[in-house]
């Protein structure tokens, strides 16, 4: 008599979301883990949302600071991975398609369905 052997693998996905980080240079310690976050567990996720205030302020997407070119390349270094998702707060709603182009990622707007 032949068995045949069937293997069964069930994939779960992780889809992570980060709501109002609102990440500045004023708040090294919470920028760090948030950068460690990224490489640590966003780096291996089906998805990351960004939803609401990422920084606690953004003046427009020709803002070029040292701090926020950290921030945009350690994003650029998640989306070479996993999809990254951002819905601009009240405190970035001047984020636009320039910045989500230079990052990798796609953006939200509330009235959005997301694909």
């Amino acid at each position: 008599m032949t068995k045949n052997l069937v293997l069964v693998s069930l994939m779960l996905m992780t889809t992570l979301i980060i709501v109002d980080l609102h990440l500045s240079e004023e708040q090294p310690t919470l920028t760090e883990l948030f950068f460690r976050f990224l490489k640590e567990r966003a780096q291996t996720a089906d998805a990351l949302y960004i939803l609401g205030d990422l920084f606690e302020a953004w003046v427009g997407d020709d803002h070029r600071s040292a701090f926020n070119q950290q921030v945009i390349q350690a994003l650029q270094e998640t989306a070479l991975k996993t999809p990254l998702f951002l819905m601009p707060g009240n405190r970035n709603f001047l984020i636009g398609k320039r910045f989500c182009k230079q990052v990798g990622c796609q953006l939200l707007n509330n009235i959005d369905p997301v694909k």
